[in-house]
């Protein structure tokens, strides 16, 4: 009676956290075979298939089947409401049960959960989360778990030396629903000649669905450089201002802002709320009166890395429904989940005016804490040749690179380059340079895979900015060690109270805070 007690507890938590977008809360009494949906991932090979309707079915891998269009298989049916249902009762749309196996399209799933990535091809694995317990973890990540490196598909460009980190991609598109457009400055890359070759790698124990990888480029001269907001438009700047003062909260910081070259300003979270925050003020002389822009190099610190790995471990085998009811248009738990990453917020930019008052004129939301990212934000006129601004931000959630001001002229538009040629272990990749080119069938490639991308350039004649256009999403594989700290208590407050989450939360942070950069770019998954 005891372990009958404790599951109901546990069912109606999951309940109240995953059915918030519900008028009234539907209480699950009983659940028939509910063991089955539980399953022991160590020990089964399984396949849930997570439907747009909110129904489950479990299969087993012994018998699927998968083609164009729907997989066929053997198992069990549970409906909305995870009640076991004969396989007559639970037939819907294009789903068909016949001679004991159930065949269902593929246009009717929202989702599917592995624990084997073997048997999935194409556009499968591209809906699937996928256990990563059969997959030998670095020694740095076992003793860090929540600080193994992840965020989206990594570029490598050349830099006049070699090949550099320099971009990351669609970092916040953590599920197919949250798919949107990347653009990224690729700050030190040098073109020669009328050859570029991009770098494209999977290091982390993801799956990356990458609909394209295209150039942007803009003829440039000496001196010159070109700058975008995070809305896409562009700007020419021949003249650079860089600041004559930074600090911060821990003194003078002028030195670590100065230029692009990775000696970063950062501080500590806050021990007693991950969401206190912090301001940097900088001040800028002999600024003439044109119109400037303030030009700011920034990645993540592994705070919202750690929230996210935090958020998969305490959901537990929850996970997939909880993906799959987003997947299927969930808004309300769409909001819910987005919540906690609005109120760690951006960099908002504040403008001292002539009155002495503070004025938000921008904000800077890119996330993604592995490659710098370089944006502008325009700057309104003041009628003063000193300029003092400051950046409001989460405390320890922030890297800042570079700061300066740009003068900007008028808006310039870029010339848009596909890959024409595709690589991989060597040899050129037919397959993947279509994917590349067609957005209805996306590149998707797992750990360890590496492809070389050649795009042609107009004119070798010319130096170019270039800058990376990218659109796709990811997909993190579940780890073991997540898994046994599955908690629906702390998933109900860090989805419902996000604010008490962030400092209940805060001690625990604290703890991994010291070794986490260097976990993080340890565990690169790399194939042998």
């Amino acid at each position: 009676m005891k372990n009958r007690c404790s599951v109901t507890v546990v069912i109606l938590i999951a309940v109240n956290i995953f059915q918030w977008a519900c008028s009234s809360t539907t209480v699950l009494r009983q659940l028939a075979k509910a063991d089955e949906i539980q399953i022991d991932s160590k020990k089964n090979e399984y396949l849930k298939v997570h439907m747009k309707d909110g129904g489950l079915f479990v299969l087993s891998v012994d018998q699927l089947l998968f083609d164009q269009d729907s997989v066929t298989g053997d198992g069990n049916y549970f409906n909305a409401r995870r009640q076991l249902t004969s396989p007559e009762s639970g037939r819907a749309g294009t789903i068909n049960f016949a001679g004991g196996f159930y065949r269902i399209a593929f246009t009717d799933i929202a989702l599917i959960e592995a624990n084997t990535v073997m048997g999935l091809e194409g556009k499968w694995i591209a809906l699937g989360l996928v256990g990563a317990q059969n997959v030998i973890l670095t020694v740095y990540c076992i003793a860090n778990p929540k600080a193994c490196f992840g965020s989206c598909p990594t570029f490598y460009a050349w830099d006049g030396e070699g090949f550099r980190l320099m971009a990351e991609g669609f970092s916040s598109s953590i599920l197919r629903a949250f798919e949107k457009q990347d653009i990224d400055m690729l700050h030190g890359a040098k073109t020669y000649g009328d050859d570029f070759q991009l770098r494209i790698t999977n290091e982390a124990l993801e799956t990356h669905v990458i609909r394209y990888a295209n150039l942007l480029v803009f003829p440039k001269a000496d001196g010159e450089r070109i700058f975008a907001t995070e809305k896409g438009n562009f700007f020419q700047s021949k003249t650079i201002v860089p600041p004559s003062s930074c600090s911060g909260p821990e003194g003078d910081c002028l030195t670590l802002v100065s230029n692009m070259d990775a000696r970063e300003r950062f501080s500590e979270a806050n021990s007693k709320n991950l969401a206190a925050k912090e301001y940097l003020e900088m001040e800028f002389e002999n600024v003439p009166d044109v119109p400037w822009g303030l030009v700011l190099g920034t990645r993540q610190t592994l705070l919202t890395t750690y929230l996210f790995y935090q958020g998969l471990a305490i959901t537990g085998q929850s996970n997939g429904y909880l993906a799959a009811r987003i997947e299927s248009g969930d808004q309300s738990l769409r909001k819910r989940v987005e919540k906690i990453w609005d109120i760690l917020g951006g960099i908002e930019i504040e403008l001292q005016d002539n009155s002495g008052k503070w004025q938000k004129v921008g904000k800077i939301n890119e996330m993604g804490p592995i490659a710098p990212d370089v944006h502008v934000v325009t700057i309104p006129r003041v009628e003063s040749e000193k300029l003092r601004i400051r950046l409001k931000m989460t405390q320890g959630l922030w890297r800042i690179d570079y700061a300066a001001l740009a003068a900007l002229t008028a808006p310039v538009y870029p010339v848009e380059i596909r890959p024409y040629l595709v690589k991989s272990e060597g040899r050129v990749n037919e397959d993947a340079l279509t994917a590349l080119c067609d957005s209805i069938e996306p590149l998707i490639t797992l750990p360890g895979d590496a492809y070389e991308l050649h795009y042609e350039l107009p004119d070798n004649a010319h130096q170019y900015e270039v800058f990376l256009k990218t659109k796709g999403y990811y997909l993190e594989w579940l780890r073991d060690e997540w898994q046994e700290e599955a908690d629906l208590k702390k998933a109900f407050l860090m989805y419902r109270l996000p604010r008490l989450y962030l400092k209940l939360v805060a001690a625990k942070f604290k703890e991994a805070e010291p070794t986490m950069e260097e976990t993080f770019w340890n565990s690169r998954y790399v194939k042998n």
